[in-house]
């Protein structure tokens, strides 16, 4: 029977003699020696060669490591075993209390065995496959012998278990002391050799991460890229061949970018597959590394008809997407030697890297087409950023300013053309009033007419409409501006000005004296009992010729304003009272729609010019009459307020109809001059509420709607209540 497990006696430990001095000197040099040694696959030999030098009495010496949770054996001297014998062993993986190196390894102290049946039953517990390989290395040992286990520790840290398996049955002839200050000593030198490793492993996967970098930031292009990428990587490792992947999810398949070492057959399998059947589907589908033996059932019958056996496919990442497969080919024990925390890394810069250049082309492909759809423009066309410095501009603008070359980030202020605009009056505009400042100001404009004088003399007519590019946290990051050259139109409409304001200063004098003797015919077919055709006839006539006569005074009014001579005649006028005559001089073309009058008192009185305010009041009152559906209501809200810029006290006068509203986009254009929205019915120049506005602004007052489509329209007038000075 084999002796039961037990610690070394007191009485054992004085009885057992004193080290030689030899011996002393040889552990000394040997001690030397294992410092001296920084590579583990240098001093793991050494050690357990050394103890076999030193003692004698050892037959074999076998040292364990403490890896992931688990003792691993990782060099031993003395035992010749066969190769495959060496592969099972090396595999070995000890929970505590397994064998005699778990036992030391759980109880922390030195523990002797005894025993003459042979080296499996002196090993304790062990799962049957370990089981299996301590009996044939039991086979290589004498029957009769004696294993030692003494634990490894560097501090406060467990490394390891040194296993000393002597040639008899007699105990190891060291004393305990002299043995814990060995063990210290080896436990030290692989601590210091670890620490050595870890260090030399984290250079080198600097100096790959580096090399890998470089080799991403001198690639050309996404080939480049891939392939030197696939070049380092191999370098690095010790795969035979491989190939890198690029995952395409428009297509959900793999195609072939880059490969080293393999021959047609082999990149049939891979290039242009579905993910689905190809070997590394569940590396695109989940993003996780797979080390695994090559398969024939995995369609990789080619690999492992040219001598390859072993297989890692690492997703390249970017963000948890996988933009690729790293696929790396070798023999056998391939996947034990890559240096996995080093490949993760990298793939994950190279996963990057592909998403970057991706990125790139997409934006580069995109900014060809834009380029294209805008040099394609007829209108000039300016982007500029927040800063006020130019991103784009079309050939078109370019002519259109007389620049040769407005290149990229130009400041605005550096482009004089923009700067040297003046209104259709030929008076220079402040920096407030021009397209990009408006833009970069929030504000949203549609032809926007002005005028510069070029350098000959001549005059170029332009038509600007801008708005702000406004960011998803509502900032203006920029402004577009487009511009066309009006020119011509705006000769054809200065002639058709001047040709209206001739024909209505002729028409005027007839009409006036065709509506004077209709009113006239009218009058006295009232004052008769006639035929009612007659009286309804004449009716219809005075109002038509009432209306072209409005016509007629507004093209004058219009060729007044462009010669400036519309002078204003200020009086003190109470609003409320003006506001109800309009009121009712309305009520007989309101059919059945209902006017109403809204005040807070019976009087409020401002100075202006009666006539035209109540020409503005006509205007906006025929305006919503004209686009009212029959039945609705059509109110007039006459209140003070307080102009915002000094607060001084004002009148605010509200048109409100209940009609189809007017699209945010034509808000800005219905006070344009001869401006009629498209698809409105209605008669008219267009010219009413143009007039209203200028009407409004000479008494330094502002106009403004507030429609939304199918919700009605409310025009406000805000007039101040003395007269503005100068």
């Amino acid at each position: 029977m084999t002796e039961p497990q037990r610690e070394l006696s007191v009485g054992e430990q004085v009885n057992m003699r004193v080290i030689p001095a030899e011996r002393v000197r040889r552990w000394m040099r040997a001690s030397a020696a294992w410092l001296s040694l920084q590579e583990p696959e240098r001093l793991f030999p050494a050690l357990t060669q050394s103890f076999i030098e030193v003692l004698p009495e050892i037959r074999a010496a076998i040292l364990w490591l403490v890896r992931a949770s688990s003792l691993q054996p990782v060099a031993q001297a003395g035992l010749t075993m066969p190769a495959a014998l060496t592969e099972q062993w090396l595999k070995i993986k000890l929970r505590p209390g397994e064998g005699v190196a778990g036992l030391a390894w759980q109880r922390e102290t030195t523990v002797q065995q005894h025993g003459e049946h042979g080296y499996r039953e002196l090993q304790g517990l062990a799962p049957p496959h370990v089981q299996a390989i301590f009996q044939a290395m039991s086979d290589l040992l004498p029957r009769s012998l004696t294993v030692t286990a003494t634990p490894l520790r560097a501090g406060h840290v467990l490394v390891g278990v040194l296993e000393l398996i002597g040639c008899d049955a007699k105990a190891l002839d060291v004393e305990p002391d002299d043995l814990d200050m060995i063990a210290s000593i080896v436990a030290a030198a692989i601590r210091n050799a670890q620490l050595y490793d870890e260090i030399r492993r984290s250079n080198q996967r600097l100096k790959a991460f580096d090399a890998v970098v470089t080799s991403i930031s001198t690639a050309a292009d996404l080939p480049d890229l891939v392939q030197s990428v696939l070049t380092v990587v191999l370098e690095l490792t010790p795969a035979r061949s491989g190939a890198l992947l690029i995952f395409d999810p428009a297509q959900e398949c793999l195609q072939l970018s880059a490969w080293r070492n393999l021959d047609r057959a082999v990149l049939s399998s891979f290039d242009q597959v579905p993910v689905d059947t190809s070997p590394c589907a569940e590396v695109v589908r989940y993003g996780q590394p797979a080390f695994r033996p090559l398969l024939i059932e995995r369609g990789e019958e080619a690999l492992l008809a040219a001598g390859m056996v072993e297989a890692a496919y690492l997703p390249l990442l970017a963000g948890g997407t996988v933009t690729g497969v790293l696929a790396l080919f070798g023999e056998v024990n391939l996947n034990r030697s890559l240096d996995k925390d080093m490949l993760m890394p990298i793939c994950n810069q190279v996963g990057f890297a592909i998403a970057n250049v991706r990125l790139y082309e997409d934006s580069q492909r995109e900014r060809r087409k834009l380029h294209t759809v805008v040099e394609s423009i007829a209108e000039g066309v300016l982007l500029c950023d927040r800063h006020g410095r130019l991103t784009l501009a079309n050939q078109a603008a370019q002519e259109l300013l007389d620049e040769a070359v407005l290149s990229f980030e130009t400041p605005l202020a550096s482009i004089p053309e923009l700067y040297d605009l003046r209104d259709l009056d030929g008076n220079p505009l402040t920096p407030d009033d021009l397209p990009f400042t408006r833009a970069l100001r929030g504000d949203t404009f549609y032809d926007y007419r002005l005028m510069r004088r070029k350098p000959d003399g001549s005059e170029r007519f332009l038509s600007f409409t801008g708005a702000p590019a406004i960011n998803e946290q509502g900032e203006v990051e920029g402004a577009v501006i487009t511009l066309r050259d009006i020119t011509a139109n705006q000769k054809v409409q200065r002639a058709k000005d001047e040709f209206l304001a001739v024909a209505a200063h002729e028409l005027r004098s007839p009409l006036a004296a065709v509506r004077s003797y209709a009113d006239l015919l009218l009058r006295r077919e009232q004052q008769r009992e006639g035929d009612a055709r007659d009286l309804h006839g004449l009716t219809i006539l005075t109002q038509q010729v009432s209306h072209m006569l409005r016509l007629v005074d507004n093209l004058l009014d219009v060729s007044r304003l462009d010669a400036g001579q519309f002078d204003l005649q200020y009086q003190t006028v109470n609003l409320v009272t003006l506001a109800q005559q309009v009121i009712d001089q309305q009520r007989p073309s309101a059919g059945n729609r209902e006017l109403l009058l809204e005040t807070e008192a019976p009087e409020l009185w401002i100075s202006c010019d009666a006539v035209r305010i109540r020409q503005v009041l006509t205007n906006l009152l025929n305006n919503a009459l004209k686009y009212s559906p029959a039945g609705s209501v059509v109110s007039v809200r006459v209140r003070s307020a307080s102009l915002p810029a000094n607060n001084a006290p004002a009148a605010l006068i509200s048109v409100s109809d209940q009609g189809p509203g007017i699209p945010a986009s034509e808000q800005e254009r219905v006070f344009q001059r001869y401006y009629r929205s498209p698809g409105r019915r209605g008669e008219g120049l267009g010219l009413g509420l143009y007039l209203s506005r200028e009407i409004v602004q000479l008494h330094g007052g502002q106009i403004w709607i507030e429609s939304r489509e199918g919700q009605g329209s409310t025009f406000m007038v805000l007039l101040p209540s003395e007269r503005p000075q100068g």
